[in-house]
């Protein structure tokens, strides 16, 4: 019969274009490309994450140095190294140092970002003015934090800055501020990573505003709502989440902040700018103590892991209360 179907078994099985493209080289249907598109990104996070991860667990239980690693004749210490930290005057200073950070770097960035993100939505009503603005705003968060470092170095000169000068025209301050000295060099540092760094949260928080639906606030206008209650009852509770996000990934980069305290104090004067991250840094890179800024890097590593861990949980505790998650 005409119309009847082929044995499996025969050519006529399957239609004439499709055999035609099977037995033709195509790298779509080459099994070996999905293997290389997958294993090749693979293979180079393993290179450079899980491999140096497993090497710094390992020698933060040895005595490694610099010289000891070349020759290979380290040992076994144990807790040693993890002790020597936890133990150090230095290192719960830089703990200090970190949370006034986080309290006055991070949290300004994120309430100054949310500020600026609904003064934007809010105030500035022309589509072109709004995105001439966050093109400005977000403009220093494009420059290296090794630049920035220098450009507020040069700013914040005691003798002749830019900042001093400005405040002594406008009789802010009697004499110059000495912003490198001790008690004042972290300020300094925070105010540049400020500078640096207010874009990103700004943008996170005004792209929640932006999705906000619409019609909330008809409703709330239409029952007679002011503006200060449509933002403390119904703006700010709905942007929550998002405010919380932009300040995780804010209270993350604080653990790996190292480039402006670099370049900008040094850590000091007398150690009274250093951060743990810094301080790792020092003693493997600078000090060639190897095992000990691993141990530094663990600790870090682990005190912000826990941290964030409460803190999620704690933000989901608040949702599930509002009924959200």
């Amino acid at each position: 019969m005409a119309g009847a179907r082929a044995a499996p078994g025969e050519s006529g099985a399957l239609p004439d274009w499709f055999v035609r493209k099977k037995n033709r080289p195509n790298l779509i249907v080459n099994r070996w490309v999905p293997i290389a598109l997958v294993g090749a990104p693979v293979l180079v996070l393993f290179g450079i994450v899980v491999y140096p991860t497993v090497w710094m667990f390992y020698h933060a239980f040895q005595n490694t140095n610099m010289m000891r690693l070349f020759r290979g004749n380290w040992s076994y210490v144990g807790w040693e190294n993890f002790h020597t930290v936890l133990t150090s005057e230095r290192f719960w200073d830089s703990v200090q140092h970190l949370v006034q950070y986080l309290v006055f770097g991070a949290g300004l960035q994120v309430l100054l970002a949310t500020v600026l993100a609904l003064t934007l939505y809010e105030v500035v009503k022309r589509d072109w003015l709004r995105v001439l603005f966050l093109i400005i705003l977000v403009l220093p968060m494009m420059l290296p934090p090794s630049i920035v470092g220098v450009l507020w170095k040069f700013l914040l000169t005691p003798s002749n800055g830019a900042i001093n000068a400005a405040l002594l025209h406008f009789g802010l301050i009697g004499e110059h501020i000495e912003w490198f000295n001790a008690g004042v060099s972290l300020w300094s540092i925070i105010i540049a990573d400020i500078w640096n760094w207010t874009a990103l949260p700004l943008l996170i928080i005004y792209s929640g505003r932006v999705s906000l639906p619409p019609a909330v606030y008809e409703a709330a206008r239409v029952d007679g709502a002011s503006g200060w209650l449509v933002l403390r009852r119904i703006t700010l509770p709905m942007l929550k989440e998002v405010i919380a996000i932009a300040f995780i990934i804010r209270f993350m980069d604080a653990f790996k902040f190292v480039d402006l305290v670099y370049v900008m104090t040094s850590g000091g004067p007398a150690q009274t700018s250093e951060l743990p991250t810094y301080i790792a840094f020092q003693r493997g890179i600078r000090e060639f103590e190897v095992s000990e800024a691993a141990a530094y890097a663990i600790i870090i590593f682990a005190f912000s892991a826990i941290l964030i861990i409460a803190f999620l949980r704690y933000l989901k505790k608040v949702l599930k209360a509002q009924g959200i998650a």
